[in-house]
């Protein structure tokens, strides 16, 4: 019986929705891995040029002015 259903346009139809809504669910969970990914990556470049600032800012922070001589 559940055949002879399945091969009915009725049947068909209901396996289209089913498949249809969990096709469209993996593209969901595989779109968010994706972006979650994407997220930490920009995470991860935001903290490294900030760092890689702090670092340059310090230094040149440190670093002593040049004396200017005047030659006469």
């Amino acid at each position: 019986m559940d055949a002879l259903l399945a091969a009915t346009p009725l049947g068909l139809v209901a396996r289209w929705s089913t498949r249809s809504q969990e096709q469209a669910r993996r593209n969901a969970m595989m779109a968010c891995t994706i972006l979650t990914a994407r997220r930490l990556e920009r995470v991860q470049v935001e903290e490294f040029v900030a760092g890689h600032l702090a670092r340059r800012t310090v230094a040149v922070e440190v670093a002593p002015a040049a004396s200017i001589r005047h030659v006469s």
